[in-house]
């Protein structure tokens, strides 16, 4: 499935030569991941010349989530 959120014609994106997936985005549909799913990725390049080769699968972030602070102790 195609992310467009890590666009390298942005200028940000591009400079920091690493963009970052939202946690709601494989959450929900139409991946659905749940928590402690390992996140599994690989990288396509697409500019004016033509596509990279496709990237080995890249692993290594897990969703987690932390507990909110106690509100009535």
């Amino acid at each position: 499935m195609e992310l467009n959120d890590c666009d390298g014609s942005e200028p940000a994106i591009r400079d920091a030569h690493s963009c970052q997936v939202l946690v709601s985005t494989l959450i929900n549909e139409p991946f659905s991941l749940t928590w402690g799913s390992s996140v599994v990725a690989k990288v396509v390049a697409y500019n004016i010349y033509g596509d990279s080769l496709t990237s080995e699968s890249g692993s290594g972030a897990v969703i987690i989530t932390y507990a909110d602070a106690p509100l009535n102790l």
